[in-house]
């Protein structure tokens, strides 16, 4: 029947200026929501009209109340009519890690939207959004934060209360600029009046009738179309909803009423073709005639009656869910459960594993969760088609009903728990996760398949929590006992990898190059790729210090060999990223910038996000090293926006460690950004090196009493600490705060643990969040302030030896800085103060004039002005001490030098040409300038002098 537009009037004047607004180039994002049978349907169809009015396209996809709905479901029905769209979405099939495909495909989507919507614009109308999966919520999402100035309009419906999936994404699209959220009302009593008199119905049912609706448009609009005529109270004859849908049964046949059960089971859109076949195969007794006559005489009275309808797109389906649901509520348990078995039949002989989330679903249905080999096999199939489309909330959800089809049969168990287990760990559930390897290692013992207890082992990995590296060594030790090197080289090879990983992540070095290294012997009559990729990814890590180098390069470049040759362009890039860290260690530039050219073209032809955010992430350390400080800024925080569009947020905390290093380069930090860096590290691992953070925040910052009570936990750590990976990042942070809190002891400690390490630059082999330059400056900042300055001072000029070799312009500055620092220490400490001139001295601080003038043009040239503020303050210090080094005037030096050298008044006063009398006066003078009380304590003094620095 004919609905009037009742209190919509607004709504429709919003949605109005959104055409306008996308025709025009700018983009909008609306929802549109309330509960079910609120009109949010009807208002996307006046969208539709709108959009037409304009000469706009229109794209319609939809989600459907239905566990087997494949993943993108909505999107792939848009995609009929969106050039482009399909290709875009297939793109998560490519090679890369989950996170990374998503993100290419997110935004391949992105831009073949905003191609199909340049021109009239484009209307993209996604209904249903409560029933949506949750990856086709983060791409609408991602869709709408990217096409802002894109002419796009994206209408989306639905219900509320929203389902989880909905709730957990809709803050993040609060936060869109040009998202607008259309909360439909209900109608007023006046509004239902109105529509009663449209009818011509007594408008005295407009109280009663908004009273028992709630002004619900769906519900009224059943309750005007149920012949009130022919009752005097309809709402006494129809006391609830389901009964007022199913009195509209109540004019079919008990055949046509059958048949739409069958439809109400196979969703809320209906296939025609499907609707036959699964009627058919349901009939206990072929009917007389064909099928497909019952079926569509059924439909034409279910539309007769309102209960089916012809929608915008040319689809049939029931007019409402709402409706659906009831006729599939009034069902029989054994026919409901027949139907699904018919379907599920009915869907793999004619569609096939395309649909096998559906079909899954459907025997699930028909065996209400009890073991069942039909159930199990297509539960199994669909989780393989969702974890290849990175749908891993889906391929769970299909792991666990093949589990629960699956019975006792242990080994079969152990594999789908494995794979339940991947799919958990992929999805970020490490806890579960881990749970189900543990289960499953149990199975697998008790199925006697070490093999599976050593797939088991290996799911959950890169996780540094204690308790769960515990746990993952004890499963892998368990199938370490158990496996037959005969048979199971390739995957022993594996488990000591994962096992010297481990101990790598907890700071056993030494375990984790002995483990590593039986992992290499191992593997060294595999043929598989992923297993020497493997074992060469945990001798790497192992290996990460500069005592190392030559064998780490060694291990780049075999595994970019091998990646390119087993085309796993992730391999790949790692190889170019270890590439790149060892030749920054060696100071090799050149090389350095030509594993980044490698990595460019892998972010380019392969479309990797995670190569470009590497990318970004090394071009920022290079920047900060070379002295492109706002360059480098840039490019973090490019990186830091992909790794949060990536979605890894491991990847986004190096943002605030990077913003740190920065800061103390340039030698201060902005309290507000320290405060929020602090708090985002809190929950990093608690390992030492992140730890350090704070402290070294907190005495950059000036906060120096707190943080000393933060820094002592870590003082002793450079004696305690084994050499493997983060050990040179951890050493470097610890004398970096030793040196901002003037602690001697600690900063003596990283002077010796760091002795014969001076020739390399600072990076660490894991990974450079941020060069620092030359190892030998960094050793020199800690021999001066643990008081070793004659060491300082050829350590800082061997820092600017290599620091000038690479053009690292803030560290010559820093170096500069230092010596200038170490030379005034040296010339003003108190075994200088002597009683004779002192070339040393002298020399120390004309050198300490002449390194901070050098530093302070540098930071000057940089325009790091904290820093030129420090060297400007350090030459004022220098020039007050060069004043008060000598206290006699160059008279009484002349006298003070004789008197020294044991000459009387009068051989002093013959040398001078002085009189006695003057010379007795100066001799006076010096001894009380000197605090000395004769003249025989000047001779000893000067004889005691020490005679270098």
């Amino acid at each position: 029947m004919h609905t009037p537009v009742v209190g919509r009037h607004q709504e429709i004047a919003r949605l109005r200026a959104a055409v306008l607004a996308a025709q025009s180039g700018a983009g909008r994002f609306v929802l549109v929501s309330g509960p079910a049978g609120i009109g949010k349907s009807w208002l996307a169809d006046r969208a539709a009209e709108l959009a037409a009015e304009a000469n706009m396209p229109v794209a319609r996809g939809n989600a459907v109340d239905d566990a087997g709905m494949p993943p993108l479901w909505p999107w792939r029905r848009a995609a009929r009519t969106v050039p482009g769209l399909s290709a875009a979405l297939d793109t998560v099939t490519e090679p890369g890690a989950a996170a990374e495909r998503r993100f290419r495909m997110f935004t391949e989507v992105a831009d073949a939207l905003t191609a199909a919507a340049t021109g009239p614009g484009l209307l993209l109308i996604l209904e249903d959004l409560h029933w949506a999966d949750p990856s086709s919520l983060a791409l609408l999402g991602h869709v709408a934060a990217q096409t802002e100035h894109a002419g796009l309009l994206i209408v989306a419906t639905a219900r509320e209360p929203e389902g989880d999936n909905l709730l957990a994404v809709q803050p993040d699209w609060l936060r869109l600029p040009h998202a607008h959220f259309l909360s439909v009302p209900a109608l007023s009593e006046p509004e239902v009046r109105y529509w009663l008199e449209c009818h011509h119905l007594p408008a005295e049912y407009a109280p009663r009738v908004h009273a028992r609706t709630d002004g619900n448009p769906l519900l009224v609009r059943l309750v005007i179309d149920s012949d009130p005529a022919s009752s005097g109270d309809p709402l006494v004859e129809v006391p609830g909803f389901r009964r007022l849908v199913l009195t509209r049964l109540d004019h079919l046949s008990p055949e046509q009423i059958d048949i739409l059960g069958t439809a109400s089971v196979l969703g809320e859109r209906i296939d025609v073709d499907l609707l036959v076949r699964v009627y058919e195969s349901s009939r206990v007794e072929s009917p007389e005639n064909s099928s497909t006559d019952h079926v569509t005489a059924a439909l034409d009275a279910a539309t007769t009656a309102g209960i089916v309808r012809r929608f915008a797109e040319g689809a049939t389906g029931f007019a409402h869910a709402l409706i659906r649901d009831a006729v599939y509520a009034d069902l029989a348990p054994s026919r409901r459960a027949a139907l699904h078995r018919a379907a599920a039949v009915t869907l793999a002989e004619h569609r096939g594993a395309g649909l096998a989330g559906l079909i899954a679903t459907h025997w699930r249905q028909a065996s209400a969760c009890a073991e069942s080999s039909s159930c199990l096999y297509w539960s199994r199939v669909a989780a393989r088609s969702a974890r290849a489309a990175a749908a891993y909330a889906e391929a769970i959800r299909f792991g666990e009903w093949a589990i629960d089809a699956a019975g006792s049969a242990a080994q079969e168990r152990t594999e789908l728990l494995i794979d339940l287990a991947r799919d958990e760990f992929a999805a970020g559930r490490i806890a579960d996760s881990l749970a189900h390897c543990v289960r499953a290692s149990d199975l697998a013992e008790q199925a006697d398949r070490p093999d599976l207890l050593a797939e088991a082992g290996l799911v959950v990995h890169g996780v540094t929590t204690p308790s769960v590296m515990t746990q993952l060594d004890a499963l892998c030790g368990r199938a370490l006992q158990r496996l037959d090197p005969a048979g199971h080289a390739d995957l022993i090879a594996r488990v000591l990898a994962q096992r010297a990983l481990s101990a790598a992540d907890r700071g056993a070095g030494a375990e984790a190059r002995r483990l590593s290294e039986q992992a290499m012997r191992a593997a060294e009559g595999s043929t598989d790729p992923d297993v020497a990729l493997d074992v060469i990814h945990a001798r790497h890590l192992s290996l990460a210090t500069t005592e190392y180098l030559d064998e780490r390069t060694v291990l780049a470049a075999r595994a970019i060999e091998i990646a390119v040759d087993a085309e796993q362009p992730l391999a790949q890039l790692w190889g170019y990223v270890w590439t790149a860290d060892a030749a920054l260690q060696r100071g090799d530039l050149p090389a350095f910038d030509n594993a980044l050219d490698h990595i460019e073209l892998l972010a380019d032809r392969r479309k990797l996000p995670l190569a470009r955010w590497h990318l970004l992430r090394l071009r920022a350390t290079r920047a900060a090293l070379v002295g492109e400080l706002d360059a480098a800024i840039e490019f973090d925080a490019a990186a830091h926006e992909l790794a949060i569009g990536i979605g890894d947020y491991s990847l986004a905390g190096l943002h605030h460690a990077f913003r740190g290093m920065h800061a103390v380069i340039v030698g201060h930090v902005d309290r507000d950004a320290m405060n929020e860096a602090v708090a985002a590290l809190a929950f990093a691992p608690k390992i030492p090196i992140a730890q350090l953070f704070s402290p070294m925040m907190r005495a950059l910052a000036g906060d120096l009493d707190q943080a000393r009570a933060l820094f002592e936990p870590f003082r002793s750590l450079p004696d305690t600490l084994e050499v493997g990976p983060r050990w040179s990042g951890t050493v470097y942070s610890v004398g970096l705060v030793a040196e901002l809190l003037d602690d001697a002891d600690a900063a003596d400690r990283v002077y010796r643990v760091l002795a014969g390490r001076e020739h390399n630059y600072s990076a660490d082999g894991t990974g450079a969040l941020i060069c620092v330059g030359s190892l030998a400056r960094v050793r020199a900042d800690n021999a001066r302030v643990a008081g070793h300055l004659d060491a300082a001072v050829d350590l800082y000029h061997l820092g600017l030896t290599m620091d000038t070799a690479i053009g690292a312009h803030p560290f010559i500055a820093l170096g500069h800085l230092g010596l200038a620092r170490t030379h005034l220490r040296r010339g003003t400490r108190p075994s200088a103060r002597v009683l004779v001139p002192s070339a040393e001295r002298d020399t120390d601080l004309s050198a300490a004039r002449a390194a901070a003038v050098r530093a302070a043009a540098g930071f000057r040239r940089l325009r790091m002005v904290h820093r030129l503020r420090q060297a400007d303050d350090l030459l004022a210090e220098i020039t007050a001490a060069a004043r008060t080094a000598d206290p006699l005037t160059a008279r009484e030096r002349e006298v003070h030098e004789l008197v020294a050298a044991g000459a009387t008044n009068r051989e002093i006063a013959g040398r001078l040409v002085l009189s006695e009398r003057t010379v007795e006066t100066h001799v006076r003078h010096i001894l009380a300038k000197l605090g000395v009380t004769n003249r025989t304590e000047i001779a000893r003094r000067a004889a005691d002098r020490p005679r270098s620095g």
